[in-house]
């Protein structure tokens, strides 16, 4: 419980800076603005996806069972291989200006970076740690972007560029250090660079082949929505579905101790009652906050985001539903990620993301952002569907809300995490 808080702090916190850095673009750069920045991040994620085949969510598998030195060794240079092919197929097909596709490249490999060495902190259950570099990105990008805004009256694109910059390298120098000693720690076990790339990759394809299924069933819509609306579109859109997402960092801070757990676990039964009873958590904490957001007036959204963003509470509503169900897929593909079978997420999400793509064709040309909102809802239903079947195949039960005294359990430990926090 003590560690679920700490994560849930850290992302409530993020949450906010993230929710700052929207607001503020949003107002100095018009929604136009807004829309160029959603692409650029969406193409840095992107690239990320394919940096994180090797030097992703496997590391956490392996750290207890890899030497540090090699896994960091292998995923290091497997992100530059990955960058330098990523320039080359960005320059190919001139998507974004040379700077622009520069930037991209870099910052992702600076992230990925970031990511390997914050993985196998969690690997070896320093959360806290990871946790502390994560945030530094949104806080130092939200320092440097209102620096420039502000102080300085600089107000275009290559301002949040530079924020990245900023942010992405100070969170990699933090992440150097805390890893420095596992990385001189002696090796306990051997294992060859070419056994460890090939461990690497079997966890890491299947996983991130689910990565990849998913971020594309997320972010595709920005991409159909440009093509039929433009940047001003992609913007509103993008900022309601931020806001809608914000909700999942409840769930975000919950798997991140389940994937942990379970990872270093081999007590199958444990890991399913550990499932249920975090996802029946999940989704009722998600729940009250989704009334909460039910009942925001329409009219905050263009006084905070500017006047162009008046549609954002219709977005949100009608992602609402999809957001809330798919918090079935989050909690229980971390319990097949612990498992180490990763295909499971992979199959889940691929078909996640044909119905996203056929969804959002029917429904983008004809209502709009409207419509991509409800092709997602639909795809994040069917998503945690056919996961949440296979949790059924593991001998697990179809659980939805806690009991009575399951959540006074639960609330009494809350209180007294709170009470040594204070």
């Amino acid at each position: 419980m003590k560690s679920i808080i700490g994560n849930f702090s850290v992302r409530f916190t993020t949450a906010v800076f993230n929710l700052l850095i929207a607001v503020f673009i949003s107002q100095f750069l018009g929604a136009e603005g807004k829309g160029e920045q959603s692409l650029i991040l969406a193409a840095i994620t992107i690239v990320l996806l394919f940096h994180n085949v090797v030097s992703g969510a496997s590391i956490v598998y392996l750290a207890s069972r890899i030497p540090a030195r090699k896994l960091l060794v292998v995923s290091y240079l497997w992100s530059i291989f990955v960058g330098f092919v990523s320039y080359l197929i960005l320059v190919k097909f001139s998507f974004f200006t040379s700077f622009i596709s520069i930037s991209i490249v870099t910052l992702s490999i600076l992230s990925s970076f970031t990511s390997i060495n914050s993985s196998l902190l969690i690997g070896r259950e320093k959360i806290s740690k990871s946790n502390l570099i994560n945030l530094t990105v949104p806080l130092f990008t939200l320092f440097f972007i209102l620096l420039q805004f502000y102080y300085f009256g600089n107000k275009s694109i290559s301002v949040y560029i530079y924020a990245l910059f900023f942010s992405y390298v100070i969170s990699f120098a933090i992440s150097l250090v805390y890893i420095k000693d596992y990385y001189l720690e002696k090796e306990t076990h051997t294992a060859k660079f070419q056994t460890t790339f090939k461990s690497l990759f079997f966890y890491g394809f299947q996983n991130q082949l689910a990565h990849v299924f998913q971020l594309s069933s997320f972010r595709i819509s920005y991409f159909i929505i440009e093509h039929f609306e433009g940047k001003e579109a992609v913007g509103v859109y993008s900022n309601g579905m931020s806001i809608a997402e914000a909700i999942w960092m409840i769930t975000s801070s919950i798997c991140l101790y389940l994937y942990s757990k379970t990872s270093n676990s081999s007590d199958h039964d444990f890991a399913i009652q550990m499932t249920e009873k975090l996802t029946k958590v999940s989704l009722f904490l998600s729940l009250l906050v989704i009334c909460l957001f039910v009942i925001v007036p329409s009219n905050l959204y263009p006084w905070v985001f500017g006047r162009e963003f008046f549609e954002m509470k219709s977005i949100i509503l009608l992602i609402l539903p999809g957001i809330w169900i798919y918090n079935y897929y989050l909690i229980i593909g971390h319990f097949f990620s612990g498992q180490g079978k990763y295909y499971v997420n992979a199959i889940a999400t691929g078909i996640g993301f044909l119905v996203t793509c056929i969804a959002a064709f029917v429904f983008i040309p004809t209502l709009k952002i409207q419509g991509a909102a409800i092709s997602a809802s639909i795809s994040y239903f069917v998503t945690s569907l056919i996961v949440l079947l296979y949790f059924r195949k593991e001998g697990a039960n179809f659980v939805v809300f806690p009991s009575f005294g399951e959540l006074k359990s639960t609330l009494v430990q809350l209180k007294k995490q709170l009470i040594k926090r204070t």
